[in-house]
């Protein structure tokens, strides 16, 4: 019935809790996992204005973040025994076309 249950994530505790939700389902479904988190850039308008660095540790900051929400869904997924992919998204209008693909 599902073969791929498309699970986002944001790091906090209420998606901790829907991550454990999805990978039971996928379990349940014999499908996999597709955890993805989007992470916004930066305002062109506000970034024109920071020193460089700073700009570099935001992109630096955000790409661990991700990291982290999505080691949550890979770990989860091994701990059940589910296939899992992870894809960090860098854009909120990028996240659409993700979905159309997937």
């Amino acid at each position: 019935m599902y073969t791929n249950i498309l699970v986002p994530t944001d790091g906090t505790e209420f998606c901790e809790r829907a991550v454990q939700q999805g990978v039971a389902l996928a379990k349940l479904f014999g499908g996999k996992v597709t955890g993805v988190t989007v992470t916004v850039p930066m305002r062109t308008s506000i970034a024109a204005s920071l020193p460089s660095d700073l700009l570099a540790d935001f992109d630096v900051r955000t790409a661990e973040q991700a990291k982290k929400s999505l080691d949550v869904v890979a770990a989860a997924a091994k701990m059940a025994g589910v296939v899992c992919e992870t894809v960090a998204v860098k854009d909120v209008q990028r996240l659409d076309i993700f979905i159309r693909q997937h």
